[in-house]
């Protein structure tokens, strides 16, 4: 059975979902992040102490976009990403990539600046120059979703349930997600999937 390690409302909601998605039995890991002792197993497989982290028999896996892609090719039946050689996997593997080094890393900041400086003052600022980068990015993945719901269309891949668990969030947003329609249409997407709901259920999401 596949071990997922997880925090609750974190970025690992994405791996949960992917998940709940396919449909294969999973066991869920909830670890402590951000301490100074981290769960041995978890850290053996997550060397930095991040979630989300997986192991499937000998496959051991950190990084969500790694995660992700491993999921959906080892499970092809759910449809949730091109094969190689098909013309719309080279655009899959970019939008992962943007993804999780362009985007999650000001999401982040948004949340834990304190993981980059002490002093309150600093932190305030690096929330307000990574919120104006976030305000070039957002428009970015709003054209790439047109014409929607998803990336590709009407079918989801693991890239929309990537960004959709980040853009649930609106601290990630200098007004509101309702700036960017194709975003808030493909979260509302998501979120109407039966495998939302149990996500939901589990997180304790709103």
């Amino acid at each position: 059975m596949v071990r997922l390690f997880l925090a609750k409302n974190s970025y690992a909601m994405s791996s949960h979902l992917i998940l709940e998605e396919i449909g294969r039995p999973y066991e869920l890991v909830e670890v402590a992040i951000f301490t100074d002792r981290p769960d041995p197993a978890f850290l053996a497989v997550s060397p930095h102490a991040r979630v989300p982290a997986l192991v499937d028999g000998e496959v051991a896996l950190c990084e969500t976009g790694a995660i992700a892609l491993y999921l959906a090719d080892k499970h092809p039946e759910a449809g949730l990403a091109f094969p190689p050689g098909d013309p719309g996997r080279a655009r899959l593997l970019q939008w992962l990539f943007y993804l999780s080094s362009t985007l999650q890393p000001d999401v982040m900041i948004q949340f834990h600046p304190e993981l980059t400086f002490g002093d309150p003052a600093r932190q305030a600022e690096l929330k307000a120059a990574s919120m104006t980068r976030l305000e070039k990015i957002w428009p970015v993945l709003d054209e790439a979703l047109a014409p929607g719901p998803y990336f590709f269309g009407d079918a989801p891949t693991v890239a929309d349930f990537c960004l959709a668990t980040q853009a649930i969030w609106p601290e990630c947003f200098a007004e509101s997600i309702e700036a960017y329609p194709r975003i808030a249409a493909m979260v509302e997407a998501a979120r109407a999937r039966p495998s939302f709901a149990r996500l939901k259920a589990w997180h304790g999401l709103d």
